[in-house]
């Protein structure tokens, strides 16, 4: 086994992360609350929050990561998933040591737990009970800056059980959540009370101890500086999984073959913006590397003016992109639209995520699953030209599709 496949290894048993020589670890936590404000009902609240741990050997032995996430709010019809918007993307970067430890953290407030699950002891078995120490990570009042908890885990052994058709141990956890204002000095000012109990089951790969899922029942309460309070009781359900790496070069290279143009050069893949292309059957269409995976970059998309209404010319673009997403199965898709700086932010924000999720529900249509798409809105944010001419305006007019690499 080389160096990076045992940091791994070691990652994997050590922080929850889950395919030995896996060099992309897939984390997503789904959220399913009852939300009180006040202690009146406010109705369920659905969300995921979806990463992926790049890791690389560290010189003492430990594992360096690299962890993106989407942070995302669920709409459902009869409990079924039918779009995904994201409200925020973070990045972290972290170090696991050569004893286990998660250290070091710099970014945005992810991952979500810290040091929990810890490792299966060696000598646990029957009628076993352990603690460690954690750190639950959110924006738990919503106000953009996040929170540091520190929690006491007890551990009780239960037994084997399933996870699928994997055979597993199963762990249960408890922990209460007790935090008072400036526990946490870079943390939200505005929290200044958390209380709550969360118990789980921690399912543990029974061959290789690493954790594969955690089933988390919540009831926590959050108090804020104004005496407003915040609860949330239902479950957390995390999934780790390794996934082979998406192989950049070779789907961008694909794709331009697919789109009848030659390949892209291997510096070129790295270029900041991508050479011209020869024409094609689909028009105004770029592939090139994200420091997230592949991008594709749709202009020209003809749009009823100041409209999310796509014109029928752009079926056929769409459903040849539409097929090209389908031959790299297994991914998370992000739709982003972008808007010319023209008009308020307001309304530039409102347009790029309408036209977002248009494109999103045609690529629904042409058999995607609902479950991979994400969108959002960047309006007039991320320009690529100058919003002073009308050529420029125009390149600024576009939607992306990111194919994560998680």
């Amino acid at each position: 086994m080389n160096r990076l496949a045992a940091c791994a290894v070691l990652l994997l048993a050590a922080a929850g992360a889950f395919a030995q020589d896996a060099e992309t670890v897939r984390v997503i936590h789904r959220f399913d609350w009852r939300r009180t404000i006040d202690q009146k009902y406010q109705g369920l609240v659905y969300g995921s929050l979806t990463g992926a741990w790049k890791l690389s050997a560290a010189p003492d032995g430990g594992t360096e990561v690299e962890a993106r996430y989407e942070l995302a709010s669920e709409s459902r019809r009869d409990n079924a998933l039918t779009e995904k918007t994201v409200e925020a993307e973070k990045l972290s970067r972290f170090k696991i040591t050569p004893q286990g430890v998660m250290t070091g953290f710099t970014g945005d407030g992810v991952p979500y737990y810290r040091n929990f699950p810890a490792p299966l002891p060696a000598e646990a078995g029957p009628g076993s009970v352990w603690t460690g120490n954690g750190e639950l990570v959110g924006d738990f009042l919503g106000t953009g800056t996040a929170t540091r908890i520190p929690i006491l885990i007890e551990y009780r052994w239960v037994g084997p059980g399933k996870y699928g058709a994997t055979d597993v141990i199963q762990v249960k956890t408890k922990y209460a959540l007790r935090y008072q204002a400036g526990q946490d000095q870079t943390g939200d000012p505005t929290l200044t009370r958390a209380q709550g109990v969360r118990e789980a089951m921690v399912s543990y790969d029974a061959a290789s101890h690493r954790v594969v899922f955690i089933n988390e029942r919540t009831q926590e309460l959050f108090t804020s500086s104004q005496g407003t309070t915040l609860g949330n009781e239902g479950f957390v359900l995390t999934f780790f999984e390794g996934v082979p790496a998406l192989g950049t070069a070779a789907v961008v290279a694909a794709f331009n073959q697919s789109l009848g143009r030659p390949p892209l050069a291997a510096t070129e893949l790295d270029a900041p913006a991508p050479p011209a292309r020869a024409p094609s059957d689909v028009p105004d269409v770029e592939v090139a590397a994200d420091p997230r995976g592949v991008k594709l970059t749709l202009q020209n998309l003809q749009f009823v003016a100041d409209s999310a209404e796509l014109l029928p010319g752009e079926d056929q673009r769409l459903a040849t992109i539409a097929g090209l997403l389908k031959t790299v199965p297994g991914r998370n898709l992000l739709v982003i639209g972008h808007t010319a700086a023209v008009g308020t932010a307001e309304t530039q924000d409102t347009l790029s995520l309408d036209r977002a999720k248009s494109i999103v529900g045609k690529l629904k249509a042409a058999g995607l699953p609902a479950a991979r798409l994400m969108y959002e809105g960047r309006g007039g944010r991320d320009p690529v030209a100058s919003n002073d001419t009308e050529a420029g305006r125009a390149q600024n007019r576009r939607v992306e599709i990111i194919i994560l690499d998680q």
